[in-house]
């Protein structure tokens, strides 16, 4: 596996041109050969100029590199294939020298290797001074350039097996060039008639026209058609038209540099259209491969199905081979360290976009990040915010080129929160039902609020647990040992992340799902439980602390717990009531208990007006039954009675102590703890509930005839204020108490 991913690796940011036919994927092979058979039978007598022409990353140098191996193949005997390379002359241009410099050293050898058998031996034995044409080639060279010391600086030296050497040769003076008294016409013919009765020819290949600075374009562009457009020579020149005709109207000043190229080039060979699926073909089947050399196994057929339509959908913006190219090395750098976090069809969806459509790729990043609040109920979107991001959506839908499909319609597949059918009205920001961002998030989708970060940042969301943090907590939950790490571990999420109300603890909630907790163990399960009815209080407690008007609905407790209990029914229903049973006995959050237990009553219809259907309930009615009545004989002992009044949420408390057994329990305790005065009015003031005004902020006000039932009666609760309030005692206490009354609404 690993060498598998160092070849993944490897192949990350290569976009060599095809230099092999092994290499090729497009059909150049064959066009090549066509090419090579038709550029080597042009006429000897005319100075030719063929360009093969196309955009960038179109496969010109591809297709170039398989054109010279198969007319190095090809090429009858006294016909040299060279290759100059301008865009990688040291000065950043091709000069002439850089031309005929090789040609002066082919002359020199065919020269040479005309001459008798002992002046060749003499040759190589000795060396000698290159040939006069050699010297006449570079020569002219040097008056063409309008140089004094061409490049190569030629006197002549010839080293055997090394041709030409530019560190053996000297600078030709002024006098030098003058002393033949030839012009540079003369010179120029007398090289022709040379090279004809050779018998010589020559294709010289250029590449990269379209890289050059202006300037140099035009050197190159006067010395194919001016300098060195001799007859037996043929140019084959690769170039973009587009950016060459803008190189040259900047460089000589015309007005339409493309239409001065027809001026240079006879044979323009525009690079042919790919195939409407080549190039997403391509890129389907170098991506299953990156995918097999990653994961080291085949894809299934649902991969095979989602990675199809992504290559059909946002591949069909593909234009060029190096679109494919940069597309396939994206995945290859950015697959290996994500596979884990990651659903491969997606990633390959973003690298498309990223490649073909830029533009759409930024947009998804920003929609996610502002949809992922939304899903997690972190924030929200303005109006505003939101007409911006459909108004932009709709701008690139209208931009994109005919051949896409890409609309509301097909966006709404692979990005959530997106409705509508049209693309100049698209819904934005709809809040992913949560049974379907269980599933996204199983499967590791771009669209799941706990993995797109992924695939942009190579990390998770900061509001999402860390992928290994359940693996540990059920683990913990799991060890009857570790029970206090466990609780440290779930309290410690009761932290605020900043600019969010939420804390970690609730992030935690939210990923507690019933596919998740399918897969734990009834152990681990049982742990859970036990972290909830031993420390749930604690757990409220510090919400309350940091300052929350904290009620145990704003984090739905209840539902998990109902997860939790579930599940170890569907493996073990006597011995979970018996679990259940014993926590309620024995378990120290007294409080968060009775509240559940409310829940639970209430959901099966056995108080409160909201029965929830028989298929929801967690338990049957005689079992709910049983289990309320072991919590209230615990709840009407001794043992306990102490903690009721320092209860923060007293009233939450007492009705749910009310709905889990009888007023008449609660008017027992609610008896025994008001039998003095002091204590009276003390446990009125606990009995306050929260409240907020959008003119006052929170406020505490006091529901006299909600608990009056527990204290013998509205008209009794007031008759004895009342004769508090005339004996003059407690003073304090009565205003307060008077006061919250006249803040109840």
């Amino acid at each position: 596996m690993r060498e598998q991913n160092s070849a993944t690796q490897a192949a990350a940011g290569n976009d060599l041109p095809v230099t092999t036919p092994e290499e090729d994927r497009y059909g150049f092979v064959a066009l090549a050969e066509s090419l090579s058979r038709s550029i080597i039978a042009l006429d000897d007598n005319v100075s030719t100029v063929i360009g093969i022409e196309g955009p960038w990353g179109s496969g010109k140098t591809s297709l170039l590199n398989l054109l010279r191996h198969r007319m190095e193949r090809d090429r009858p005997e006294g016909t040299y294939v060279l290759q100059v390379s301008p865009w990688l002359s040291p000065d950043g241009g091709c000069t002439v020298e850089n031309l005929l410099i090789p040609v002066a050293d082919i002359l020199n050898r065919v020269k040479q290797g005309k001459s008798s058998w002992p002046c060749r031996l003499w040759h190589r034995l000795c060396g000698s001074k290159a040939s006069a044409l050699a010297t006449d080639v570079v020569r002219y060279a040097q008056q063409a350039s309008g140089r004094l010391a061409p490049l190569a600086e030629l006197a002549g030296n010839f080293i055997p097996g090394a041709g030409i050497v530019a560190s053996s040769m000297k600078t030709l003076s002024s006098t030098d060039l003058s002393a033949g008294g030839r012009t540079a016409d003369a010179l120029r013919d007398e090289i022709e008639k040379e090279i004809a009765s050779l018998g010589l020819n020559f294709i010289v290949v250029l590449d990269d026209l379209d890289r050059l600075e202006p300037a140099q374009a035009v050197e190159v562009l006067r010395l194919v058609r001016s300098v060195a457009d001799f007859s037996r020579f043929r140019y084959v020149m690769c170039y973009d038209p587009v950016v060459l005709g803008h190189a040259v109207k900047r460089g000589l000043g015309v007005a339409d540099g493309q239409h001065y190229l027809q001026k240079i080039v006879q044979l323009p060979f525009p690079l042919p259209r790919h195939e409407s699926f080549d190039l997403r073909r391509e890129f389907f089947n170098e991506a299953v491969k990156i995918y097999m050399n990653v994961s080291g196994r085949e894809p299934d057929k649902t991969l095979l199905t989602d990675l199809k339509d992504v290559a059909n959908t946002f591949g069909a913006t593909l234009s060029t081979p190096r679109e494919v190219r940069l597309a396939l090395s994206a995945l290859a750098f950015r697959y290996p360290p994500l596979r884990e976090f990651c659903w491969f069809p997606d990633l390959c969806l973003l690298q498309l976009l990223r490649v073909t459509l830029p533009e759409m790729y930024y947009w998804i990043e920003h929609y996610l990040t502002e949809q992922a609040a939304v899903d997690s109920g972190e924030g929200q979107v303005s109006g505003k915010e939101k007409a911006a991001m459909s108004k932009a959506l709709t701008g690139i839908l209208e931009s994109l080129p005919a051949v896409s499909p890409l609309s509301v319609m097909t966006l709404r597949r692979w990005l959530p929160g997106i409705g509508g059918v049209r693309d100049d009205k698209p819904g934005l920001f709809s809040k992913t039902p949560a049974a379907d961002e269980e599933e996204l998030s199983l499967n590791r989708r771009l669209s799941s609020g706990d993995w797109w970060r992924y695939y942009f940042a190579f990390t998770p969301p900061k509001n999402v647990p860390l992928p290994g943090f359940f693996e540990e907590l059920f683990r913990l939950a799991g060890s009857s040992h570790e029970r206090p790490q466990l609780a440290e571990k779930l309290l410690d999420q009761v932290t605020p992340d900043g600019f969010s109300s939420r804390t970690k603890f609730e992030q935690v909630l939210d990923k507690l799902t019933p596919q998740r907790l399918a897969g734990i163990t009834p152990p681990q399960c049982r742990g859970l439980l036990w972290f909830f009815f031993e420390h749930g209080d604690e757990l409220v407690s510090r919400y309350r602390g940091h300052g929350n008007w904290f009620a145990m609905y704003d984090i739905e407790l209840d539902t998990v717990v109902d997860r939790l209990l579930k599940r170890l029914f569907s493996e073990d229903r006597p011995s979970t009531l018996d679990y259940l049973s014993e926590r309620l006995r024995h378990g120290k959050a007294v409080y968060w208990t009775a509240i559940y237990l409310r829940h639970l009553v209430w959901q099966n219809g056995m108080a409160g007006n909201r029965p929830e259907p028989a298929e929801s309930r967690v338990f049957a009615d005689n079992e709910l039954t049983q289990l309320c009545a072991i919590y209230c004989g615990r709840l009407e002992g001794c043992e306990l009675r102490g903690q009721f009044a320092q209860f923060d949420d007293l009233p939450g408390f007492i009705f749910a102590w009310k709905d889990i057994s009888t007023t008449a329990a609660v008017s027992t305790w609610m008896t025994s703890v008001t039998r003095d005065d002091e204590s009276f009015l003390q446990t009125l003031l606990q009995l306050r509930y929260r409240g907020h005004s959008s003119a006052t902020g929170y406020y505490r006000a006091l529901h006299l005839s909600d608990i009056a039932e527990f204290l013998g009666g509205e008209e009794t609760v007031t008759q004895r204020l009342d004769d508090i309030e005339r004996s003059g005692n407690f003073p304090e206490l009565v205003k307060q108490v008077r006061d919250s009354i006249s803040l109840n609404r």
